[in-house]
């Protein structure tokens, strides 16, 4: 496969998570016969947030996949010809965003409040699933005047279906706000169910799931919420298991795919930075587009760094290592994957579902 990729710097960086990423594109190429294109821009800080100009916009809209070193996402911006100021999202008009919560080597997990637990969730909220009217509007009509954005809806809910297809089989779907929206959802899931008969659905209240992310979560698979619930799941999954400075996240367009990790680097030290996050990042992207083995690849790679104790949860490396020499093992760990897979086997069950 033969795949354009941007890779987006941030302002502040000297490119040194960027450059473990390059190292592991290289040892996906180099084992599985594929090639990327890859395209390095930075960014520019402006009036409190990262400004991404005309020429990166375009670049981006023109690229199979976005990867950024930062979380782009979160306060990102662009200006047009016209002078109009938009969001990330309202850029490349992301209608989805996806956020998994992997499982680590109990190595990794140190703190007090990480789950040991061997949790993987991946979860789908949708962006762009439609609006609703004023209060004043709703309460002078007397309906839910909610506006559906059903091409958004559909696109996503196949996403998560596929996704839980190739997982445990389960798609948890949190009831959202309004009749109508929910209707609508109902609706959806009855069209594309058939397709998936494989797939269990359990369509209920987000009380539920947080009371099941709280007790039993590894018993979760993959989780649709509208973009409110899904803060609150996201936000709840990093403070319970301890991993958000680990994780990548994907935000979803028309012909966009966007992926980020969950938290910026607060590191100070460059060459202590944690690529981690970059790396399932790409990991993430490869997945998207099909490539369950690569990503797998990818997964086993980190795992196995962690379990030889390369890496923690914080986003600042161990002072034994550092990020060259953490990136060198990583491409190195994925041209030799298969061996790495024979002692995953052994030991716990890791990267062997697809994320999404």
């Amino acid at each position: 496969m033969n795949l354009k990729v941007v890779l987006l710097a941030h302002h502040r960086e000297e490119n040194t998570a960027i450059q473990q990423v390059v190292k592991c594109i290289r040892a996906i190429e180099e084992n599985y016969n594929h090639f990327f294109t890859i395209n390095s821009l930075t960014t520019e800080l402006r009036n409190g947030g990262v400004l991404l100009d005309e020429a990166t916009v375009n670049a981006c809209k023109n690229s199979d996949a976005i990867l950024s070193s930062f979380p782009v996402s979160r306060n990102g911006y662009h200006i047009s010809k016209e002078g109009i100021k938009s969001t990330i999202f309202e850029t490349f008009d992301c209608y989805a965003s996806v956020v998994p919560t992997l499982p680590f080597p109990n190595q990794v997990n140190f703190e007090e409040y990480a789950s040991n637990k061997n949790v993987d969730i991946v979860v789908f909220s949708a962006l762009k699933a439609g609006k609703y009217a004023s209060i004043e509007m709703a309460t002078k009509s007397g309906v839910d005047s909610f506006h559906s954005n059903l091409q958004s809806v559909h696109q996503l809910f196949h996403l998560a279906f596929k996704t839980a297809k190739n997982r445990k089989q389960k798609l948890y779907i949190a009831i959202p706000e309004g009749p109508y929206k929910k209707s609508i959802w109902e609706k959806t899931v009855a069209e594309i169910a058939p397709s998936y008969p494989m797939v269990k659905t359990f369509m209920c209240d987000i009380s539920i799931i947080i009371q099941t992310i709280l007790k039993t979560p590894e018993s979760l698979d993959c989780i649709f919420t509208d973009r409110a619930h899904g803060k609150i799941i996201n936000s709840l999954n990093n403070n319970l298991f301890g991993l958000s400075n680990l994780l990548p996240c994907g935000h979803m367009g028309i012909g966009i795919n966007l992926f980020e990790p969950l938290e910026d680097s607060q590191s100070t030290l460059k060459e202590k930075v944690n690529p981690i996050p970059l790396i399932y990042s790409l990991a993430l992207l490869l997945s998207r587009f099909g490539l369950q083995e690569e990503a797998g690849a990818i997964q086993m790679a980190v795992n196995s760094a962690g379990e030889r104790g390369m890496y923690t949860t914080l986003d600042t490396l161990p002072k034994d290592i550092n990020c060259d020499q953490l990136g060198d093992y990583l491409a190195a760990a994925i041209i030799d994957s298969e061996d790495i897979g024979v002692v995953n086997d052994e030991n716990i069950d890791l990267g062997k579902s697809t994320i999404i």
